[in-house]
């Protein structure tokens, strides 16, 4: 097995995140190889120009990143919001990695007892995600998010882009958080895209997002030297993401059409690694809400995820 196979089958392949005012620095990784190692690898960033011909016919701005018209992200936002609970059940708490589709082990980890739940200026049990738009690993996760976050609200403003082209798992095909907005009678969602996909400022990260980073973005929910990586994902301070919940080599040359239509598929690899993960995220979601919905939290789907976080 050689050794990006190996760094492939660990948890939270994460982007560390930039510090201590999310400067540029070199990306560190974890090594399959060496317990604790890192590698620092500095990417070169150059301007470039890109023409993309979709598979579902859309096309990308030759300005700017890669990003679908209006028509493309409607339709893949009706297909997150509509994947079917049959398809959901079908699939439940998935397979583990290295099985095809399969999650990484404890991808979702439990938040110590005691501590005080997250909530909203409305009061609501509140969900927060820290990423940026670069992030290859970020670009899988916020799949998962956004079907799990779907069965409890709406999401509007979604935007289709693809992760950077310089880093591991290029162009991975993804939506996009900012200037999204998300509506919900039970929680709160609270996103942040610190980043552009070429790593200048976006968002600012607050003072909220950072100290929630360095308290569960960091030893013992992360490894030393992993702290501050993206993606991080606080589901009410109950169950905290620290990096991607599956390997984003999966959406690999797939257009956001087809990604989108995998969601319906539990007989696909794409679909099975969303969507078991998308359980996991429900499951830690009904602990925020009193498991409410009834009818999404007593599902199949997330009775059998909620062994698995």
């Amino acid at each position: 097995m050689g050794e990006a196979e190996r760094d492939r089958q660990q948890h939270a392949r994460a982007e560390v995140a930039f510090q201590p005012a999310f400067a540029s620095r070199p990306d560190v990784r974890r090594n399959g190889l060496i317990a604790g190692a890192s590698v620092a690898v500095v990417l070169v960033l150059v301007a470039i120009f890109i023409a993309v011909k979709l598979a579902d016919g859309s096309s990308a701005s030759a300005s700017g990143p890669a990003t679908a018209g209006a028509d493309t992200a409607a339709s893949v936002t009706r297909a997150i919001a509509s994947v079917p609970a049959a398809t959901l059940d079908k699939v439940a708490a998935g397979s583990a990695y290295p099985a095809p589709g399969g999650i990484f082990a404890g991808a979702i980890k439990t938040v110590r007892p005691g501590v005080r739940t997250l909530v909203s200026s409305d009061g609501k049990p509140e969900g927060v995600y820290v990423g940026a738009e670069y992030c290859p690993f970020c670009a899988a996760e916020r799949w998962a998010v956004a079907v799990a976050l779907s069965r409890f609200g709406t999401f509007s403003g979604l935007r289709m882009i693809h992760s950077s082209s310089t880093d591991v798992d290029p162009s991975t095909p993804t939506l996009n958080f900012y200037k999204s907005t998300y509506r919900s009678k039970y929680l709160s969602f609270s996103p942040t895209e610190a980043q552009r996909v070429d790593k200048t400022p976006l968002q600012p990260v607050t003072a909220r997002d950072r100290s929630l980073m360095a308290t569960y973005d960091a030893p013992p929910y992360v490894p030393s030297g992993y702290n501050n990586s993206f993606p991080f994902v606080d589901f009410g301070n109950k169950y905290v993401i620290d990096g991607a919940s599956y390997d984003p080599a999966l959406l690999a040359n797939l257009s956001w059409g087809q990604v989108a239509a995998d969601l319906s598929n539990p007989s696909s690899t794409v679909g099975q690694a969303i969507d078991a993960t998308a359980n996991r995220i429900t499951a830690a979601i009904c602990t925020m809400t009193g498991s409410k919905p009834g009818d999404v939290c007593t599902s199949t789907a997330v009775t059998s995820a909620s062994g698995s976080i």
